[in-house]
């Protein structure tokens, strides 16, 4: 391998992830853009109502941006199906990885991110492949806003999904001993707050009690984090406790939510999985608790 081939192979590398970042800050500015001016509270939400429809499109055009970048200058190197395949894996990995090491994000949400990040992006390559290689390149370009007016488009007119997750725990203690740490996990009240890693704090509201069987509380507030506008709603959660009449109890977690991102099938099965183990923590650390007492 030459040197000069060695070195568009770098910058195609470079570009795509330079690429990603770029709209990756962008983004992050743009959602704390209202509250560094101290927009009033309806400008807000009708600000992060415009952010979300404009921007949740970004879990497929930011990669497809990026492939298209490194196919900009892998366009001289008569590169094999393959070769596009192979170092876009390593391109793909860039990001990831920087943002894990340089940046502390969880390793969970780049494992969620990484599949569309690498399917996108390599999409993006194919089609600044097509474009890129062709004497007609400029006509071709014709592509780029038409997929992202295509994009846009189905934003408005997707549907979408609203879903439930629910868990149960066999407890080995009495409804009175696992429905003292239910209603004290945290101490109970009107107004509740449920904080997150990196100080992301969903504000509840108990809306429903029966003692001895059931606590279901409202999220009124989500943190304005852009990992979660318009990408999923959380509305409200509940524990039921069931007595089996034989000194144990059935604890059930459940949780609604709202998911607006595609594909379904995906985000839809990545949700659940991370909700249920939000619950079974939960629902865990009461058993161990409950059955303490015994």
């Amino acid at each position: 391998m030459t040197g000069r081939r060695l070195l568009r192979i770098i910058l195609g590398l470079v570009a795509a992830n330079v690429v990603g970042v770029a709209f990756c800050f962008a983004f992050v500015l743009l959602f704390q853009f209202p509250d560094k001016v101290g927009l009033p509270s309806r400008a807000q939400q009708w600000f992060y109502g415009f952010a979300i429809m404009a921007i949740w499109p970004s879990l497929i055009l930011v990669p497809m941006a990026m492939g298209i970048a490194a196919a900009y200058f892998w366009r001289r190197l008569s590169f094999s199906l393959w070769e596009y395949f192979l170092w876009w894996v390593i391109a793909s990995l860039v990001a990831p990885i920087g943002a894990y090491l340089f940046f502390k994000e969880g390793a969970v949400c780049l494992l969620i991110g990484f599949p569309i990040l690498f399917v996108c992006g390599f999409a993006g390559v194919l089609i600044g492949r097509l474009v890129f290689k062709s004497k007609a390149a400029a006509m071709n370009l014709s592509v780029i806003p038409v997929l992202l007016i295509a994009t846009l488009a189905e934003g408005k007119l997707r549907q979408d999904h609203q879903g439930v997750v629910e868990d149960r725990l066999l407890i080995n203690a009495p409804a009175a001993a696992v429905w003292s740490y239910v209603v004290s996990f945290p101490a109970i009240g009107a107004a509740r707050e449920c904080i997150f890693t990196d100080s992301l704090v969903f504000k509840e509201r108990v809306s429903e009690v029966t003692p001895m069987r059931l606590l279901t509380f409202e999220i009124v507030e989500q943190p304005h984090d852009p990992e979660l506008l318009g990408h999923l709603t959380l509305h409200r959660g509940q524990f039921q406790l069931i007595d089996n009449n034989d000194g144990t109890t059935t604890l059930i977690g459940r949780s609604w939510y709202t998911l607006h991102m595609r594909p379904l099938w995906y985000f839809d099965w990545w949700t659940r999985d991370v909700t249920s183990h939000v619950h079974l923590r939960v629902m865990e650390h009461i058993k161990t608790l409950a059955e303490g007492e015994r």
